[in-house]
């Protein structure tokens, strides 16, 4: 008999090595985004009555006044501002007068709007941001024409707009 010998028997092995079978599934949306524009004003409080006792011959001798009321407002828009409009012309001999103070815009001061029945300016040059808690002045005046008057009152409404 002859000899035997010993064979090795190479057995070749295959290792995939970037043929990973993966097991799932994907999906894509498509996701529209929107800021719409932000305009909020708000008020707190309502001012307290305003009267004249002794009428003057000029508007500065006889003017009352409150300042307890504030607003806040908040605003994404740029150049924005706030305009006041009254619900009633004021009787002749009466004035009322209005201001706003702001840290993000410009103060007209004290504004007439006696007979802004179509809205007048108060705050210019609004831009993005609030103002919190600010002070709300109004004045009211009569002079020596002003006729007796009964309590009245008026519905000032304020409009943060462009």
């Amino acid at each position: 008999m002859g000899a035997r010998k010993n064979s090795l028997f190479l057995i070749p092995l295959f290792f995939p090595f970037a043929t990973f079978a993966q097991v799932g599934s994907s999906v894509t949306q498509t996701l529209t985004i929107e800021v719409k524009p932000i305009t909020r004003i708000a008020v707190n409080g309502n001012p307290g009555s305003l009267v004249v006792v002794d009428p003057s011959t000029s508007f500065d001798g006889s003017t009352v006044s409150d300042q307890s009321t504030s607003y806040s407002m908040l605003t994404n828009l740029e150049n924005m501002k706030i305009v006041a409009s009254i619900s009633a012309p004021m009787p002749s001999g009466t004035k009322l007068m209005m201001k706003l103070e702001s840290t993000n815009g410009s103060s007209d001061g004290l504004v007439d709007i006696s007979h802004a029945v179509t809205p007048v300016d108060l705050v210019i040059g609004i831009n993005r941001g609030s103002d919190l808690n600010q002070a709300i002045t109004y004045a009211f005046a009569a002079d020596i024409t002003a006729p007796d008057m009964e309590s009245a009152s008026r519905v000032i409404t304020l409009t943060l707009t462009q």
